[in-house]
C-alpha cells in the first residue's frame, strides 16, 4: 500500500524506523495518547524558543544541552509516526514505544533529522 504525506527512515540498520506523517498521524496521535498534537508541537517549540533555534541547521553537540527536549513528547511523536507507517495495522503503543532505539531520544544526528522532518510535517499541513 502506497503511503501518502511525508515518508522518512531515521536510524542506519537494524536500529531504522521508518515514518510517515500526514493527516492521520495526527487522530493515531490523539487515539493513543488523548492529546492533540498541534498543541503539543507549539509546546515543544516554545520551550525550545530561546534555545539555539529550532532550526535544525543549528543543532550540534555544543548545544543541544539548550533545548529542553520532552522525551514523553519525543518518544510519543516518533511512536505516532511509526503508527501511521503501519497503517491499517494498529499497533500496540507500548510495543511501538519499545522498538524505539533508546540512543534516538539525544542522538544529535535522529533529532536533526526529526526536526527537518517535524518542520516539513507541520509546513505541510499549514498548506
Amino acid at each position: 500500500m502506497q503511503k501518502y504525506g511525508l515518508v522518512k527512515t531515521i536510524g542506519e540498520g537494524e536500529s531504522a524506523i521508518k515514518l510517515v506523517g500526514n493527516a492521520l498521524t495526527f487522530v493515531v496521535y490523539k487515539n493513543y495518547f488523548g492529546k492533540d498534537l498541534l498543541n503539543d508541537i507549539i509546546g515543544f517549540a516554545k520551550k525550545n524558543s530561546g534555545a539555539a533555534d529550532l532550526n535544525p541547521n543549528n543543532i550540534s553537540l555544543d548545544n543541544i544541552d539548550s533545548f529542553d527536549f520532552d522525551s514523553e513528547f519525543i518518544l510519543q511523536l516518533i511512536a505516532s509516526l511509526m503508527a501511521t507507517a503501519q497503517y491499517p495495522i494498529k499497533p500496540d503503543i507500548g510495543e511501538l514505544i519499545m522498538s524505539i532505539p533508546p540512543h534516538f531520544i539525544m542522538d544529535t544526528e535522529v533529532i536533526t533529522q526529526l526536526l527537518e522532518f517535524l518542520s516539513l510535517f507541520v509546513n505541510q499541513k499549514k498548506a
